[in-house]
């Protein structure tokens, strides 16, 4: 035989024995079987879910989604259980088949709009099932998706739904989840939070991975002392830093044992320790610039540069920083250009040229406003998210749980019509034996019953359609949930706010707290230009910051409308102005 022929039949003989393989793989996965076990409303802890995703992760794409489309389509997948946890793992597969090997991107726009689809209607059946169990699990699968695609708000908020109903439920959730959620929170400043759920991975470390707990280890502690770093607490911050490092030493991580030593002369800086930070900070630089980490590279120089011109040396300072923007260049940070700039105007204000300070403090200003306006939008916009979602969710159960209560009064009405139809033949029978007389009689309770049987059946024609009724709004609320999109303004936080009333002092300073968190300092500036401004006045300052209506006003000061109207001309007399229109606008620049 021709060798070139024996190299095809052996060539075939490989690939029959490999789609044999996969196909007794999938001949394996009875769609039967499996709609029952993702069915299963007991499955807690969604054990059948995590023994799946591993057996089809193995599979290739056609015999995945082959197998997928069996599961679908059959007879019996249907309920929100079901269709909750297999939206989940058809999401996770259109990711995981869709993603580049070793990439941390998800380009293909087609399949992420599928997956968010999916995970849209898997949230929506996981309320509908009011199961706290199965909306943190899918709560958990959400968010991190949103977490993929840079949806930080979407992500924070969904994690920690799924973090708090798992706490709720007492379970708890994947450690990657409480990882990520820390990382994320700490990234918007929340830095209580985020000590608050790096430390529940912590505490689930020793249940990971072996050959992943290292990383864990590492990520976890460097987020737990860089939240702590921020808020002052630098005992806590090296006590976190030097775990990770000695970590990282174990692990043989170059990188990441450069990074810890930055991290803690950054704090030494803050002590004014320049001789303990300046080698650090050398340290970082050297490390993360030979392993191309040119973002961390320039950080860390520039913060040599600080250094060093603190300890009086500003030509040197100057080289550093020049070196930081070029390394910045290469691997764009905002967050790292900002602190470049601001080092760099110190040092051309300590070299007296002040053009060139100026030039860097207006970069550093524009870039630093530009960076806080985007982490305090993400703090309001995961509050925001998250009341509209409860709100949605309640407003769901709200119309299933009247809907139900109709059906039940149809019920009734149904078994009330059975009951007296039953009395009615009853008695026909009995006045068919009398006499004429008595035939007379029991003609005229004939027709008497069969109008109250008429009666009853348009009673229940009327329950029928307030029950269809029903249905149709839930489809309705259910469409528009799901085609929302969430934007970062202030409208559902001035709703939340012109919902509250002002009836006592209690509630006069809790609404004055949720006032100042959306505008600082205003009562302080508005006594600032009227000094004799009384409390009343400032209320009703408050209340027209907000622009409500007179009606408005009135139901939250538990007053008249007139008595709204002469308090406003009162404020506006007050004020030293013509119109209500000169009020709102000084109130507003305040």
């Amino acid at each position: 035989m021709p060798r070139q022929i024996q190299y095809f039949v052996l060539c075939l003989l490989v690939f029959l024995l490999i789609n044999d393989s996969a196909f007794s793989q999938t001949n394996s996965l009875s769609a039967e079987d499996w709609t029952k076990r993702l069915s299963d409303p007991g499955d807690k802890e969604n054990k059948w879910y995590n023994e799946l995703y591993p057996l089809l992760k193995k599979l290739d794409s056609s015999r995945v989604f082959n197998f997928l489309n069996q599961l679908g389509n059959n007879g019996a997948a249907k309920g929100n259980y079901f269709i909750a946890r297999f939206n989940c793992i058809e999401s996770e597969m259109l990711y995981n088949k869709n993603i580049a090997p070793g990439s941390f991107l998800f380009t293909d726009e087609p399949a992420k709009k599928q997956i968010i689809n999916l995970l849209e209607e898997a949230k929506q059946k996981s309320y509908e099932s009011n199961d706290d169990y199965l909306v943190a699990f899918v709560s958990g699968v959400y968010g991190r998706y949103m977490s993929t695609f840079g949806e930080t708000e979407a992500a924070v908020m969904y994690m920690m739904n799924c973090a708090d109903l798992y706490e709720k439920v007492h379970l708890s959730a994947d450690c990657k989840i409480y990882e990520v959620l820390g990382e994320m929170l700490w990234r918007v400043k929340e830095y209580e939070k985020c000590i608050k759920y790096t430390g529940k991975a912590i505490e689930l470390l020793p249940s990971v991975n072996e050959k992943e707990r290292g990383n864990y280890i590492i990520f976890c502690t460097n987020t737990m002392a860089l939240a702590f770093h921020r808020m002052g607490k630098y005992d806590s911050a090296f006590a976190y830093y030097n775990l990770g490092l000695i970590e990282a030493e174990k692990e043989n991580n170059a990188a990441w044992k450069g990074i810890f030593s930055g991290n803690m002369a950054q704090i030494y800086f803050a002590q004014a320790k320049y001789t303990k930070a300046l080698p650090l900070f050398e340290l970082d630089y050297n490390t993360s610039n030979s392993m191309g980490y040119y973002d961390n590279a320039a950080n860390s120089l520039q913060w040599a540069a600080r250094t060093n011109l603190e300890m009086g040396k500003p030509g040197i300072a100057l080289e550093q920083v020049r070196e930081s923007f070029s390394l910045l260049h290469k691997w764009p940070s905002a967050n790292y250009l900002q602190n470049a700039y601001l080092t760099a105007a110190e040092i051309f204000k300590t070299l007296k040229n002040n053009d060139s300070s100026f030039y860097y403090s207006g970069l550093y200003n524009k870039l630093h406003d530009s960076l806080e306006k985007v982490i305090y939008q993400s703090s309001v916009s995961i509050s925001k998210l998250r009341l509209a979602d409860e709100r949605s969710r309640y407003d769901i159960l709200n119309l299933q749980r009247e809907r139900q209560e109709q059906v039940q009064q149809r019920n009734l009405m149904i078994a009330a019509i059975i009951f007296f139809a039953v009395v009615g033949l009853f008695i026909i029978n009995r006045k068919r034996l009398k006499s004429k007389y008595q035939q007379r009689l029991l003609e005229e309770g004939k027709l008497r019953i069969e109008q109250e049987m008429e009666s009853a059946k348009a009673q229940l024609e009327m329950f029928t359609q307030n029950i269809v009724e029903k249905t149709n709004l839930i489809e309705r609320l259910e469409e528009q949930v799901n085609a929302s999109k969430y934007n970062a303004d202030e409208h559902q936080f001035i709703e939340e706010l012109s919902s509250q009333t002002i009836l006592t002092e209690d509630d006069w300073l809790k609404f004055k707290i949720l006032f100042e968190n959306t505008h600082p300092q205003y009562f302080t500036k508005l006594r600032q230009q009227v000094n004799d401004i009384t409390l009343a006045d400032q209320r009703m300052a408050a209340l027209t910051r907000l622009r409500l209506t007179t009606k408005q006003m009135a139901a939250m000061l538990g007053i008249s409308s007139n008595s709204v109207i002469k308090a406003k001309q009162r404020l506006r007399q007050r004020l030293n102005y013509q119109t209500d229109f000169q009020v709102e606008e000084f109130l507003s620049k305040l």
